[in-house]
């Protein structure tokens, strides 16, 4: 990682002779500016981009005496072995206000957004205006993440309802995420809808959680929807790393019996068959889900080694909750030969089940296993503090799908949504779900649209053996990305997403709603030519695969069954 910081001499103003006074900072590349002002004994901040203001917020009471202002140029250059992308640079300029006992506000603006976290402020009184007439996909709050996103105008969402982050606003046009980042070990944040605020959103701690001595980063991803599902700066809000060498951080794709039958961890027969499966397909993990056994789970690791698969384990958090039972557990497994964690039933955004998160993921960093945190909060910015952790749930993903069909324009809305912030446990591709309303185009189209960096395949490997062209795919198609570009999409509508894997492009597609033809520009690649796969939806049900020169100058036209999808390999031609 690269680091710099260019300060600024404090520059002392007090705060009567302030009132109306702002102090702003403006990102070093891009058009957004945040500013702060002091007024009425108020601290309010107003964010733009381009001229056009995307959020105000009231920051409560200004801190008392004199206050101190200090900027600093900030450039960060790191990398994560998973993600939109391996390597991240944030380029901003931040600015940090004071005044008595150290109380106060940072701010800071980036090309693709801007963040303010506060310092030793007391009770929570953050307050987020919004302009008028701004429309919101919101996702009602539960401690698992798992309800889908509602679209809405703003101002008519119910009030005092408690709603998650992150939060997508569209105003003109113009879209906003609102999300959170850099929360370690105290407690994060939902959304509130004030109740005489015309659409004003208060930032709300957990009932009874005592402010911390400083929020995490309240972060506002700018621009259009493609400048959303690119951006960096959740990830990039996050600590810096604390694992001095990452190299054995593998990310990949895993065999998962739990879905298609909760009872088969129970069974080491079984569990070899998806080892066998595994190793065919070319993937490098299972996961054997509850029920495993200690009798035999140390010889499963080593026929999954013999095989070149890695083993991951079950456990509940509570088995982890202190630094005794993480040495014994974590020891015990690492010395088995298992590869990695699925740690569940976290289930709060309270700060001891945040500080768990860290404490686990440290355990587990020193005994080199990789973490799939599941039944838990969303990442604000983990993965870049403990890149070991490779995924997280926080996600109605196929899981629900058990109970119910899940909806296809929920499947899109989680691209401009929940995947933008980081690694998303959806376990897909999933072709016998019961009742499913999507394709076969969906489904495989899944493996590319939705990144994570411990992908889950969750059907069973017969399945995949009854759709073909989709196991060729499945066996080609990475978990780990070097760029990620929206070719087009809208919410409740589509979303067409490309990923580069080396010189590799991938291109998945979903639709929600009726039978269309979808336009994809290949402008994103280099110069020459290209061969392309693509695979869609056939005229009469399962997956047809057609062949193609193509380069940057192609627009391929793709048809897209009702609730369908597709995909798209580019591969350099020789």
């Amino acid at each position: 990682m690269l680091f710099a910081q260019v300060p600024h001499e404090p520059v002392p103003v007090r705060l009567a002779a302030a009132a109306g006074r702002s102090w702003s900072a403006a990102a070093p590349a891009g058009s957004v500016r945040a500013a702060v002002t002091a007024a009425g004994g108020r601290l309010r901040l107003t964010v733009t981009r381009a001229g056009h203001v995307a959020l105000r917020a009231d920051l409560g009471d200004a801190p008392a005496g004199e206050l101190r202002a200090r900027r600093e140029a900030v450039h960060e250059r790191f990398h994560t072995p998973s993600g939109k992308r391996r390597v991240h640079r944030l380029d901003a300029r931040r600015l940090t206000l004071t005044g008595r006992g150290g109380r106060g506000v940072q701010i800071l603006a980036a090309r693709g957004g801007a963040a303010f976290r506060l310092l030793r402020a007391g009770p929570e009184r953050t307050v987020l205006h919004a302009p008028a007439g701004t429309r919101a996909w919101l996702q009602n709050y539960r401690a698992d993440y798992e309800n889908p996103y509602v679209p809405g105008a703003l101002a008519g969402y119910a009030p005092q309802e408690r709603y998650a982050f992150p939060a997508l606003l569209r105003t003109d046009g113009r879209y906003t995420l609102l999300t959170e980042a850099g929360a370690e070990r105290a407690a994060v944040s939902h959304l509130k809808l004030y109740p005489h605020g015309h659409g004003a959103l208060h930032v709300d701690l957990p009932p009874s959680e005592p402010a911390p001595a400083r929020t995490p980063w309240r972060v506002m991803v700018l621009g259009s929807l493609a400048d959303i599902v690119a951006s960096d700066l959740p990830l990039a809000l996050g600590s810096p790393s604390r694992i001095r060498d990452p190299s054995w951080i593998t990310p990949g794709r895993a065999a998962w019996s739990w879905w298609s039958d909760p009872r088969s961890a129970t069974s080491l027969e079984r569990q070899r068959d998806y080892v066998d499966a595994a190793a065919a397909a070319g993937w490098e993990y299972v996961t054997v889900d509850a029920g495993w056994n200690p009798a035999w789970a140390p010889g499963l690791a080593t026929y999954a080694a013999r095989r070149g698969v890695k083993l991951i384990l079950w456990l509940d958090w509570h088995d982890l909750s202190t630094p005794a039972e993480r040495e014994r557990v974590l020891s015990l497994l690492a010395a088995w030969g298992v590869a990695g964690i699925k740690v569940d039933f976290l289930l709060s955004d309270h700060a001891p089940q945040i500080r768990a998160m860290d404490d686990i993921a440290r355990a587990a960093a020193t005994r080199r296993l990789v973490v799939d945190f599941h039944g838990c909060t969303v990442p604000r910015g983990i993965q870049r503090t403990w890149p070991n952790v490779l995924t997280l749930e926080g996600v109605q993903g196929a899981e629900h799908a058990m109970l119910e069909p899940l909806s296809p324009a929920h499947n899109v809305n989680l691209v401009f949504t929940r995947n933008v912030i980081g690694g998303m446990d959806y376990t897909p591709v999933t072709f016998s779900a019961p009742g499913r309303v999507t394709s076969d185009g969906q489904e495989l189209a899944e493996s590319v649209v939705f990144e994570s960096g411990l992908q889950h395949f969750a059907d069973t490997p017969e399945s995949y053996a009854r759709h073909p062209v989709a196991a060729a795919f499945l066996r080609a198609v990475p978990a780990a990305w070097d760029d990620t570009r929206l070719v087009s999409g809208r919410p409740d509508s589509h979303a067409v997403v490309a990923r580069r894997s080396g010189d590799r492009w991938f291109v998945g597609g979903i639709v929600a709603g009726g039978r269309r033809s979808l336009d994809v520009p290949l402008r994103f690649l280099s110069e020459g030519v290209y061969a392309a796969q693509v695979i869609s939806d056939g005229p009469h049900g399962g997956l047809v695969s057609r062949d193609a020169p193509v380069g940057r100058i192609t627009t391929l036209k793709v048809p897209v069954a009702r609730n369908g999808g597709f995909v798209v390999e580019l591969t350099p031609a020789s």
